[in-house]
């Protein structure tokens, strides 16, 4: 749960405040956090108040998270939103930034949403993930610049019997594409080295969440077909 708390800073100059470094001052001297980067000083729709964007290191991830200054520099307000007359005053959605692979992956026998998009991308996905299902419905029909190389990353542990899904709907693809194979069991046996060959791929990417997308320049991105 996020506790509403508001910090009052003292500011003794009639100088414009550095909301940067009213930011960095709380942060140092109020949070354990050691490892971030202030970005941003965004305008909000109250002229009372600023957004200083932070975005802090957690593993290889950048996690974004906003602190409030008032306009005078005097109160701050930490991990928690800012309202007037009933409505946030900054609605920007922040992306975590998950970092960046540095090996090529594999897309061989792997269906692919729009084929002749111009970039390619890896998006991967659990059977029984809603967000997944979800972004899977916007692509149906999704005609864009990319072509999107479906890939597996069952997460067992919160959607037991997700893997023999996986190998289930790529044994499908299979069948429909492979006919060099010569019987179920081929299907079946390629269809979970397939799968294994995903899975091991998003843990050497240190993928922790679906759908997760890997873009031409090996940037990790979300939330992208889930609007």
């Amino acid at each position: 749960m996020i506790v509403l708390s508001i910090i009052i800073l003292t500011n003794m100059s009639c100088a414009r405040p550095d909301y940067k470094k009213v930011a960095n001052d709380f942060i140092t001297s109020s949070t354990p956090l050691k490892d971030y980067a202030i970005r941003e000083v965004a305008n909000t729709s109250s002229s009372s108040w600023k957004a200083v964007l932070v975005y802090a290191k957690q593993g290889r991830a950048n996690m974004p998270l906003v602190i409030f200054v008032s306009s005078d520099g005097k109160s701050v307000v930490p991990n928690s939103m800012v309202y007037a007359d009933n409505k946030p005053i900054f609605t920007r959605h922040l992306e975590p930034e998950l970092g960046r692979i540095d090996f090529r992956l594999s897309e061989k026998d792997r269906f692919v949403y729009n084929p002749s998009g111009k970039k390619t991308i890896y998006m991967f996905t659990d059977p029984d993930c809603p967000y997944c299902l979800k972004a899977k419905e916007k692509l149906q029909s999704y005609s864009g610049e990319y072509r999107v190389v479906v890939k597996y990353f069952p997460l067992e542990q919160i959607h037991p019997g997700a893997t023999s899904k996986a190998v289930s709907q790529e044994a499908d693809w299979l069948k429909e594409n492979r006919k060099d194979l010569a019987g179920k069991a081929d299907i079946l046996k390629e269809a979970r080295r397939i799968v294994q060959e995903d899975i091991m791929e998003a843990q050497k990417a240190e993928i922790s969440g679906v759908p997760t997308y890997v873009m031409e320049d090996g940037t990790l991105k979300q939330g992208l077909f889930s609007d």
